[in-house]
């Protein structure tokens, strides 16, 4: 559905109602806790930190919503119907994704294991050349190589089953990155600072640091976009 930020902070409140509480607000999601469940309410499904990818990703999700809500299939057991996602469209979110954890967190396997079941989708490989050409726009291209790489290494992917060639390089990174630091980077120790906000916002400076030579565009506009954002969280604090 078509929903502003005001409509969604105001769902955030009626569902918390009587049995939880809304927490913090960031500029893609809401967070609440209802019924000691953490969810999430979502103004846009996802965000990049290069302003000019940013720009176009929303632009193209803006350009999915009306497909995507009347996506709708049956539930079994005659538990009534939903809407959801396209493969096309899957193809390309769920690969933005797994390229926002990798920034901000880790990404872990199990992740790694549902994209290869949306890739494998013989719809995705009859849209290629489209989907190729929208994770170029979206400055996704490099990423989606390395992902490739790993879906072939660790699940066995077939090369004429990729939405995109392997890049060996920046996949051996994502495969090590994966295997050190598991979901969110929970496992990660190659830094040590800690759980603290802190201990976070220097651990991923030095992810920034890592990955700039890989994916410039996204690594380097991070730590503005971090800074953009604590004010702009400051501004919209309610």
């Amino acid at each position: 559905m078509r929903a502003e930020r005001d409509d969604i902070r105001m769902l955030a409140q009626q569902l918390t109602k009587d049995k939880g509480c809304v927490g913090k607000e960031m500029l893609n999601h809401i967070e609440l806790m209802i019924n000691g469940i953490a969810v999430e309410l979502h103004p846009t499904p996802a965000i990049l930190n290069n302003p000019l990818y940013n720009h176009r990703l929303q632009k193209w999700l803006k350009r999915n919503v009306d497909l995507q809500c009347s996506n709708v299939v049956e539930l079994p057991d005659d538990a009534g119907e939903i809407a959801v996602p396209t493969c096309a469209f899957n193809v390309v979110y769920q690969l933005i994704h797994l390229y926002h954890h990798y920034f901000y967190e880790g990404v872990g396997l199990r992740q790694i294991v549902d994209y290869y079941y949306v890739v494998i989708n013989d719809e995705a490989l009859m849209i290629r050349d489209t989907l190729q050409d929208e994770l170029k726009h979206l400055g996704l291209w490099k990423f989606a190589g390395a992902v490739m790489y790993v879906l072939h290494e660790a699940l066995g992917l077939p090369e004429e089953k990729m939405i995109a060639p392997m890049d060996e390089k920046r996949g051996k990174l994502l495969l090590a990155e994966i295997l050190s630091g598991g979901n969110f980077g929970q496992y990660d120790e190659q830094y040590g600072f800690g759980h603290s906000s802190f201990g976070h916002n220097m651990q991923r400076l030095c992810r920034d640091l890592r990955l700039v030579r890989f994916y410039p565009a996204e690594a380097l506009s991070e730590p503005i976009f971090r800074t953009w954002h604590f004010f702009w969280r400051m501004k919209n604090k309610k």
